[in-house]
């Protein structure tokens, strides 16, 4: 009798063991993540009500909010699914104002462009998000992601290094 309540004890023990340690069929919640404003927040594809062509951002310029869109190429569509992201912009050759961002993806991308003042681009080289103000000419490396609106000139005048965040507008 003795080894029979042994055994069960032992089978209780194993039973509890089992159910405890887990086959790889529970349901587990992910910890919830505050998105931070300061860095790209990570995350696919978002619904936004653009077109086939564009999707529609808003570009805090300091304290001024400007509106843009992005298009469609390869480079643009990483931007968008890294938004928002927040970036220090500084001058640049008085044409453009400059962030650094993590690298955007290059296939399929044409080998430059000539952006014209009112371009949100990419600069790969350098890793850097361009807002053209000026006129800079065709160069090697350039990407345009889309387009952005300042009609009262912020971009250009803005001095020092310029908190902006560029996010969905959707």
């Amino acid at each position: 009798m003795r080894i029979n309540g042994s055994a069960t004890l032992l089978l209780a023990v194993l039973a509890v063991g089992a159910c405890a340690s887990g086959t790889g069929s529970e349901v587990t919640q992910p910890e919830p993540t505050s998105p931070t404003t300061s860095t790209p927040t990570a995350g696919g594809p978002r619904a936004c009500a653009g077109s086939e062509t564009s999707t529609p951002i808003r570009i805090r310029f300091g304290g001024t909010m400007l509106t843009g869109s992005l298009d469609t190429s390869p480079a643009a569509r990483a931007l968008r699914d890294r938004l928002p992201i927040t970036v220090a912009a500084t001058d640049y050759g008085g044409v453009e104002k400059t962030a650094e961002i993590p690298a955007l993806p290059m296939v399929d991308m044409p080998a430059g462009a000539d952006p014209e003042p009112g371009t949100l681009g990419y600069y790969a080289p350098d890793r850097v998000l361009v807002f053209y103000y000026g006129d800079v000419g065709y160069f090697p490396g350039i990407a345009a992601l889309g387009r952005f609106t300042d009609t009262d000139g912020v971009v250009a005048t803005a001095t020092g290094a310029v908190t902006v965040t560029v996010e969905l507008d959707c």
